[in-house]
């Protein structure tokens, strides 16, 4: 956006939080409507003085202010927006860290404040990219046909009314195993569907294990042709089956029976015709993906328009419908779908909020695409549970799985959303007898959430309840608003505290006192770091363990999807899985180092006779945190590239693995056998060696970068 459309847009809100009409503006002025019409639409530009009559006339405090916003010079910290609520504390950064580069870049600065000034620089750039941010997303994430589609609906508005007095969501709903793929609702220029496409190789796969399930049923049992005894084709979901019979015109119906329970017409899946015609699985795919068509379906976006015929709801709703199970013949198979609102949802105008509709969990919680949430310091990660279960199994191995992987967000980044359904929260009972009341039934299960989470030392989890068929849905509205301001409280806390140090660094630069506090807290913090140089690794863990863990428990047809596509699957991806456990070495390595410096720490900001050197300890354990952070990320790179380095290249391997299906029971162990073959004989120590290394250099980094702050004697 160029400077004329900020500012032109800006005036225009100022005007409106004035409550001023244009033309009412335009006469104080004593300009014409037309010309105040091209500033604020930013076709005309203004002089200096220009501005301040415009600034003037609409003569509000905020509207005074422009100018001097307008006159920062920025160098360090990136502009922010016009309307950027945030602005003053931005620009209170960027001053700090002016003057903190101008004093270490002097040539008479000691080495000691050198250091801490270009970290403190290097701090306030990081903290204020973290405040400056207005994009916020919050993920649903939950087992399959836990209400989380529902839920998203109702807090966005966005539902269609029956007639009945009931309403019934935009996105489609169902008994689980609806949605297709990730769904994102955001604010966007109006009422549209935005299509990520599966690639034509994602989709040829699709098909071809399509194809073999079809063969293999047809060749096994060729007249089970009633879909209730439809099993679904390894290596696909069941949306991804129904979109692809769709797309293919593969139609499929159930038997009619009557009274008595016979068959009076029998039941017809044409796809299992066709593969009892066509009974080799390569040739059945490329027929398949004939009759997909998949050249004319080539459109990404569609947008409402009044020629519809339909309300924007109604018609986003069959729309969203149609894309998702592959009915609608210009998209192809979706990979992620974006609904977008011409509203701010619920509300919401300061920050851009995202919606996550996530695909729900069946066997494997440990999923790339859900757990990168929660390395994102912009994303709310909302943990859904049915009320009876709460937390489900699936949220606590999240959590588990995120804190063994050095997670140190959970406490501000996670909620727990438990959907109760009417009358479960009375169902509750208190020394045998039942709850009073909805709120009670709350009470009584929040104590059970609290005690199923004390071991991961999550009690204090933000918690949730939320009855979509009888709460308002401001209740969960609010509720996701609130958290998301946590979130950015947070952030600004952090930026003030930094700016706050720093400050008082160059305001006590020539203090005696201050520098001999600060010589003595950093003896006892180099005397820690001097008998921590070592990192024990623990003998008994692998790069591995997570991968075979999860091969173990996940489904035999998802293990076999995973191998098929060479460890490359949503569902369970081999490269996710070694970086998390190459993640989970690092965090048992240096976590409870970590502890052990900030307890030590806190017991020197406790002592009065530090005082003055309280912001040199905090920003040591800023440094160390930092330090801990990028060891995580360094480890789960080097687990990551064990894979994309030596594994997915082996396609011996990945055959092996795929010829076990159909050999019997005991599938999973037969992959995890092959599996601990090509890590502990083929590959022997070389993975857990790379990790390591990657720990220890990282390790020996933060020491250093720690060290560079402390004051010599």
């Amino acid at each position: 956006m160029n400077q004329n459309i900020a500012i032109g847009l800006h005036l225009a809100m100022l005007r409106e939080q004035a409550k001023l009409k244009q033309n009412e503006l335009a006469k104080r002025l004593s300009w014409s409507a037309a010309v105040l019409s091209r500033v604020e639409n930013g076709e005309r530009s203004l002089a200096e003085e220009e501005l301040d009559i415009v600034l003037n006339g609409i003569g509000t405090p905020a509207a005074l202010k422009v100018k001097e916003i307008l006159s920062r010079t920025w160098k360090i910290v990136p502009k922010p927006l016009l309307n950027d609520p945030e602005a003053d504390l931005l620009w209170e950064a960027e001053q700090t860290a002016q003057k903190v580069h101008a004093l270490a870049a002097s040539q008479d600065v000691k080495q000691f404040y050198s250091n801490r000034l270009n970290r403190y620089k290097e701090e306030i750039v990081d903290a204020a990219g973290l405040v400056a941010n207005r994009r916020y997303r919050a993920a649903f994430i939950g087992t399959i046909a836990v209400g989380k589609s529902t839920a998203i609906c109702r807090a966005a508005g966005l539902e269609i009314s029956t007639g009945q007095g009931l309403s019934k969501p935009v996105l489609e709903t169902g008994a689980g195993g609806i949605t297709i793929c990730d769904v994102h609702l955001r604010k966007g220029p109006g009422f549209g569907l935005i299509v990520e496409p599966c690639t034509e190789d994602e989709i040829r796969r699709h098909a071809l294990d399509f194809a073999r399930y079809l063969v293999g049923a047809a060749q096994a049992v060729p007249q089970l042709l009633d879909i209730e005894a439809e099993g679904g084709a390894p290596g696909i979901s069941r949306e991804v089956e129904r979109a692809l019979r769709n797309m293919a015109g593969l139609k499929r119906k159930r038997a009619l029976k009557d009274a008595n329970g016979l068959v009076v017409v029998a039941a017809v899946d044409e796809a299992r015709e066709l593969a009892a015609n066509v009974s080799d699985p390569k040739k059945l795919a490329i027929e398949i993906l004939a009759r997909m068509e998949l050249h004319k379906r080539d459109r990404r976006d569609m947008w409402h328009s009044e020629t519809s015929g339909k309300q924007p709801l109604e018609w986003l709703q069959a729309l969203f419908s149609d894309v998702n199970n592959g009915r609608q013949a210009e998209f192809s198979l979706p990979k992620r779908i974006e609904m977008v609102l011409p509203s701010a949802l619920m509300g919401e105008e300061n920050v851009e909020i995202t919606l996550i509709d996530t695909q729900g969990v069946d066997d494997n919680a440990g999923r790339a695409d859900l757990e990168q949430h929660f390395d994102d310091p912009f994303s709310l990660i909302i943990l859904c549970t049915v009320f009876n279960e709460a937390p489900a199994t699936a949220v606590r191995q999240l959590l588990e799985r995120a804190k063994d992987g050095g997670v140190r967000t959970l406490d501000s980044h996670v909620a727990i959303l438990a959907l109760p359904r009417p009358g479960e929260a009375l169902a509750m009972k208190d020394n045998g007898y039942p709850a009073q009341s909805a709120a009670e039934g709350y009470e009584l299960k929040a104590e059970e959430v609290q005690l199923k989470l004390h071991p991961l030392g999550l009690a204090n989890l933000p918690l949730k309840f939320f009855n979509a068929t009888e709460d308002p849905p401001d209740a969960l509205g609010s509720f996701i608003l609130d958290r998301i301001n946590a979130i950015r409280e947070s952030q600004r806390s952090s930026l003030r505290e930094i700016v706050s140090g720093a400050t008082a660094l160059l305001e006590n630069y020539e203090h005696d006192q201050a520098r001999e506090a600060m010589v003595s807290a950093s003896r006892r913090l180099r005397t820690w770091l001097d008998n921590n140089r070592e990192l024990q690794g623990i003998q008994s863990q692998k790069v591995h363990d997570c991968l075979v863990g999860t091969v173990i428990s996940a489904h035999p047809k998802t293990v076999y999807a995973a191998v098929a596509r060479d460890g490359d699957w949503h569902k369970l991806n081999f490269s996710h899985e070694l970086s998390q456990g190459a993640r989970r070495i690092a965090t048992s390595m240096a976590a409870p180092k970590l502890n052990d410096f900030k307890a030590i720490a806190n017991n020197l900001l406790q002592d009065d006779q530090c005082s003055d050197a309280y912001d040199l300890i905090r920003q040591t354990v800023r440094a160390m945190e930092t330090g801990f952070d990028n060891m995580i990320r360094r480890a789960q790179l080097v687990g990551q590239s064990i894979y994309s380095d030596e594994m997915k290249g082996d396609a011996q391997h990945w055959h092996m693995c795929v010829e076990q299906w159909g050999l019997g029971n005991g599938y999973r162990a037969q992959v995890n056998k092959l599996n601990r073959v090509w890590f502990e004989d083929t590959h022997g120590e070389e993975g857990e060696s790379r990790v390591l290394n990657a720990i220890k250099d990282t390790w020996d980094e933060t020491l250093a970068s720690v060290r560079q702050l402390l004051a010599q004697e």
